[in-house]
């Protein structure tokens, strides 16, 4: 079977659309994992609010 140009580009064009959707799904699946670790991470907030600075005059 001789190869076919076309199909050739298509499939390369392919593996690069793959090759994103994979690496765009991985860095959002990192971004979350991070951010949940970070909240886990830090304590959590006093109940007691903090008095507001008055606006300077």
């Amino acid at each position: 079977m001789a190869k076919n140009p076309f199909m050739s580009a298509w499939l390369s064009w392919a593996n690069r659309a793959t090759g994103m959707w994979t690496t765009a799904a991985m860095s959002a699946a990192k971004r979350n994992q991070s951010a949940a670790l970070k909240s886990m991470m830090t304590p959590p907030k006093s109940a007691k609010p903090k008095r507001k600075a008055k606006p300077a005059r």
